[in-house]
């Protein structure tokens, strides 16, 4: 008997991190899809693009209030390559529940060959009474 075998494109792990180094740097802003906003503006989400590399250019920087502190948190929403392929901001769907927080659903496109990609999402939940932000 032969068994087919097919090529399925790797989950990106997805991490968040400080929002610090060239990554985070207003310089990459995604001017095509820049941001969103939630929560009646307290909640502001960036892309950022890096240009390079071409698999893994694109990722979110999060901005929302800080817990304890008069201005506000930033983190960075990445995978551990570096980022997506691709991905479409203004189609982010917003879903909130009073015990987790906001959580944002954003379509993305993680790099499979050059050529193709696989489509994706990457949620972000922002839980503005803890501070806390999560994604997967």
């Amino acid at each position: 008997m032969v068994l087919g075998l097919t090529a399925a494109p790797a989950l990106a792990q997805v991490k968040v991190s400080a929002c610090e180094g060239f990554r985070a740097s207003a310089e990459n802003v995604y001017w095509t899809d820049p941001t969103r906003t939630f929560a009646n503006g307290a909640i502001r989400l960036v892309a950022l693009d890096t240009q390079e590399p071409v698999c893994c250019v694109l990722s979110v920087m999060v901005v929302y209030p800080s817990k304890d502190e008069p201005f506000p948190q930033c983190r960075l929403v990445s995978t551990e390559a570096g980022g997506w392929a691709n991905m479409f901001l203004s189609r982010a769907k917003a879903r909130y529940d009073p015990v987790k927080g906001l959580s944002v659903t954003i379509p993305v496109e993680t790099y499979v060959d050059g050529v193709n990609n696989h489509a994706t999402t990457v949620t972000v939940t922002i839980n503005q009474a803890t501070g806390e932000i999560a994604a997967r």
